[in-house]
């Protein structure tokens, strides 16, 4: 893992709690959700690389049962999964509907498995590290439009940092029709919810320092 150059890495302790993650994205929700690990010493996230390119909803799904799931057939996973652990789907909507359906299906069978949906993507959630509410014109490229929220960007070195105004901003704005989050919200923030806990005296004491 690279050094962050602005936050020091903090390593995890024994106690530490454990959140797999498989994601679409091999870059921009890698690099966010390991901001965390970097500044917090009570959480680890891992996230599991994608396999054969198969970041469907049901390829990650099956990529998760080869990672963490013994059994006769795989008898030697990736990765200990203990009962503890949280495993977490982070999905953008784009063309995937009916399939994220059926992994919401699977997913519901096992203990402390989650989906958390974005509709369209996972600059959904970004944007609300910044903004209140929704939208008010269609947007037709949200990395693009996240260039004109944010000066720059959104930084994955930085940025993180607002993890709770996201999760109260898109909590606010959150609704969904048949279990889908709606056209410009999220659900990432039912795992922010779960981080913050672990990762909020670490965020508050940054949050002086640049105040400072």
């Amino acid at each position: 893992m690279k050094r962050n150059k602005i936050y020091e890495r903090r390593e995890p302790t024994k106690d530490c709690k454990l959140y797999f993650i498989f994601c679409e994205g091999e870059k921009r929700e890698t690099t966010y959700f390991y901001f965390f690990n970097r500044i917090a010493s009570q959480v680890i996230i891992q996230i599991v690389p994608i396999e054969d390119g198969k970041n469907s909803p049901i390829g990650l799904y099956n990529n998760a049962c080869q990672s963490l799931l013994a059994s006769k057939e795989n008898p030697n996973p990736s990765y200990t999964l203990n009962e503890e652990d949280e495993v977490w789907f982070i999905i953008d909507t784009d063309r995937w509907e009916d399939e994220i359906n059926t992994l919401r299906e699977y997913v519901g069978n096992h203990q402390n498995w989650f989906v958390g949906q974005s509709n369209p993507s996972f600059e959904v959630w970004l944007y609300y590290h910044f903004r209140n509410q929704k939208p008010q014109s269609s947007i037709e490229n949200w990395k693009d439009h996240l260039n004109t929220i944010v000066s720059g960007g959104f930084d994955n070195r930085k940025h993180p940092i607002h993890l709770q105004t996201a999760i109260v901003n898109a909590e606010t704005n959150h609704s969904s029709t048949n279990n889908i989050p709606d056209h410009n919200v999220t659900e990432v923030f039912k795992l922010g919810h779960k981080i913050l806990p672990l990762v909020k005296s670490d965020i508050d004491l940054l949050l002086e320092q640049l105040d400072a």
